[in-house]
């Protein structure tokens, strides 16, 4: 997981415009993926899809919360 930090936090930061909901967003994006099986099954393009498709949604939920 650690691997996938820097992307998954880039993702959140670049949506969000703000470090410290970047960064809530960004562990709850791990948080799920590490309770997601096919996650680390699957093949590179697949994982990489998969954590930024994880990585927008947490981002786009914090957002919506917050406003």
């Amino acid at each position: 997981m650690k691997k996938h930090e820097d992307v998954c936090y880039s993702i959140c930061l670049y949506v969000l415009q703000c470090e410290a909901m970047a960064c809530e967003a960004a562990k709850a994006a791990l948080y799920n993926l590490m309770k997601c099986d096919s996650f680390f099954v699957e093949n590179p393009h697949t994982t990489s899809i998969l954590l930024r498709k994880e990585s927008l949604k947490c981002a786009l939920q914090l957002m919506k919360s917050k406003s």
